[in-house]
């Protein structure tokens, strides 16, 4: 990685950590019965980068509550994949975006977009802007537990490239 890669993902960093932790829990605490949540989510990443095929995506995003129905969420993402030739390739994907949804019981099916980064970290050291696109549904199980299960479709350096994440997991409210 270089000292430019290096200085740029520390800087990145820097700039979701604060945007995770102000103003939003403030808003959140301002309407009672609604807390920020942490989803974790895994699965299939099918790509068209510089070859096509299906790699592997994770991540894990808060997102905070400003109406019933918007929003707003930040979080890191990581995908991997080979090549036909065997050479691997990894991203650490920081994105910002938002949320819009008609919450009905325990559910919350929703769109969204957003935009983001993506940094390779094995492979190269290529980095580029994103912007995603998302369609999905959390649904709380019990208390403070849920799951979601979405689509996110993400343009790399954007409309030169693409991934389509169809991941779930878990939701844990904050």
């Amino acid at each position: 990685m270089s000292a430019h890669t290096s200085s740029s993902l520390g800087a990145l960093s820097l700039v979701v950590g604060a945007a995770l932790v102000t103003p939003f829990p403030m808003l959140a605490q301002d309407a009672p019965g609604r807390r920020p949540a942490l989803s974790v989510l895994a699965g299939p990443s099918p790509y068209d980068l510089s070859g096509t095929g299906t790699g592997f995506a994770m991540g894990a995003w808060v997102d905070y509550p400003v109406l019933s129905f918007l929003r707003v969420e930040g979080g890191v993402g990581y995908f991997q994949y080979s090549t036909q030739y065997g050479a691997g390739y990894k991203y650490l994907l920081p994105e910002v975006g938002f949320r819009l949804g008609v919450p009905i019981g325990p559910l919350f099916p929703f769109l969204g977009g957003g935009a983001g980064a993506a940094f390779m970290i094995a492979g190269g050291d290529d980095q580029a802007w994103t912007l995603h696109a998302v369609v999905g549904l959390r649904a709380w199980l019990v208390g403070r537990i849920g799951v979601r299960a979405e689509f996110r479709l993400r343009s790399v350096d954007p409309f030169h490239g693409n991934m389509g994440d169809v991941v779930g997991g878990v939701v844990v409210r904050l």
